[in-house]
């Protein structure tokens, strides 16, 4: 839950002082947590978009 509150925040859905909550009670592990799924979420979208330009030519 914690997850969806930050990204929509990070685009503006919610107001400011929701985000400093959030980001008050983050952690450590909620922090790596994040990170790892941002990456994870990022290196797909590459992979999806390479692929799509190679099996095209």
């Amino acid at each position: 839950m914690w997850f969806s509150r930050i990204i929509s925040s990070f685009f503006g859905i919610r107001k400011k002082t929701d985000l400093d909550k959030d980001l008050r009670n983050l952690t450590i592990q909620k922090i790596i947590i994040l990170f790892i799924v941002l990456n994870i979420i990022f290196i797909t979208i590459v992979i999806l978009i390479t692929n799509i330009f190679i099996n095209t030519s």
